[in-house]
């Protein structure tokens, strides 16, 4: 369950969990928001063979009559066995199954929550997430740290897995990208760093342009690339003109295919804060394409990049120029990490995350309920 019309973010892991797991058998379905238009959802649905439980609106807006539309179905889903877990991205999704398992009382059900970000590992305002969480059969978080965190708060450990992104190292492979280069007005031969992340406030566009203001400096031949789009975009795009930036250009949003190319375009990658999808799968498309990462130090993008690329206080610019100006200045060597990232990226299967995820659940089938009576 995934309250986002959106095919990024956590939907497009969790489409793959689910594909792994009929693979295997399962019959694992897909519930997302029905009541916003979205992105071809259901046709990234269908080439996936993930069927797409469309009875659910899962809306974030949450209108009331969404909210009692969701909560009567889910019980009833509950009541007649149905399914036998609720897997929940987001908080919305969480109190929509907890409340179903409380009202069905079936002995049989489990709901696992998926806790994304940072925050979903703290305690919450007035405590209440650490409530939601006590009465939750089982939790997923994709950063070791994450899952030391939310044990702290004293839960059960059993019931906390920490299981890692994924990515499909077949279609995202190293290559070169001349054309796209020359549509941005980069020269083929330039050092280039490149961030591919929805433009929002948190996820550290600003901090890495003040960073890219020292290395202009540094290494004068070196260009940034901002791909993606957001509602920060103006605000970003101002900074630049005032930095005087002269070396950073906005490279569009781009998906699919030109997603690809847009990592075959670079020569390393930067990913400093997490989104919405805690697995950070972006450091591993990066990787994927031989590319390595500098990543913040927060949550799984340190962990994720490990020793093929560099890890970074995502809140100190001028560490970011360091190692900016360090990859950028010596492409020989950043190409030989790039190659270990490539490696190490290979170790994170989707069928991995599956077969660790389903374990999970498997657990949790041993251990009492929480979530229902």
């Amino acid at each position: 369950m995934c309250s986002s019309s959106s095919r990024t973010g956590p939907v497009e892991g969790l489409i793959s969990i689910a594909r792994e797991l009929r693979a295997q058998g399962l019959d694992a379905r897909f519930a997302g928001d029905t009541a916003r238009p979205g992105e071809n959802l259901g046709e990234h649905l269908a080439l996936a063979g993930v069927p797409w439980e469309t009875g659910l609106r899962l809306s974030r807006k949450v209108r009331l009559r969404d909210v009692v539309h969701d909560s009567a179905r889910l019980v009833a889903f509950a009541r007649d066995g149905r399914y036998d877990l609720f897997h929940a991205a987001f908080a919305h999704d969480h109190s929509l199954a907890l409340w179903a398992a409380r009202r069905a009382r079936n002995p049989e059900l489990r709901v696992v929550r998926a806790a994304q970000r940072r925050v979903d590992a703290t305690a919450g305002a007035l405590r209440q997430r650490l409530w939601l969480l006590r009465r939750t059969d089982g939790i997923v978080v994709h950063s070791a740290r994450y899952r030391d965190a939310i044990v702290a708060l004293g839960l059960d450990g059993r019931r906390v897995a920490h299981v890692a992104g994924a990515v499909d190292t077949n279609w995202f492979s190293p290559g070169n990208a001349p054309e796209l280069r020359r549509q941005w007005g980069i020269p083929n031969e330039a050092p280039l760093a490149g961030i591919v992340a929805r433009m929002k406030a948190e996820r550290g566009h600003a901090m890495l342009l003040r960073a890219f203001a020292q290395v202009e400096r540094q290494v004068p031949q070196a260009w940034l690339v901002i791909v993606g789009r957001g509602e920060m975009e103006e605000d970003l795009r101002s900074l630049a003109r005032d930095l005087g930036l002269s070396r950073v250009v906005f490279g569009g949003y781009l998906r699919g295919p030109g997603l690809v190319q847009a990592y075959r375009a670079l020569d390393l990658a930067v990913w400093l804060r997490e989104g919405n999808d805690g697995a950070c799968r972006g450091v591993l498309e990066a990787m994927a394409c031989g590319l390595p990462v500098i990543a913040g130090d927060e949550g799984a993008p340190g962990e994720l990049v490990g020793d093929a690329g560099r890890v970074v206080p995502a809140e100190d610019p001028h560490s970011i120029a360091a190692a900016l100006a360090e990859l950028l200045g010596d492409l020989a060597g950043t190409r030989q990490l790039g190659r270990a990232a490539r490696e190490r990226a290979q170790e994170f299967t989707p069928r991995r995350a599956a077969v660790e995820t389903l374990a999970f659940w498997r657990r949790l089938r041993d251990l009492p309920p929480l979530a229902g009576p």
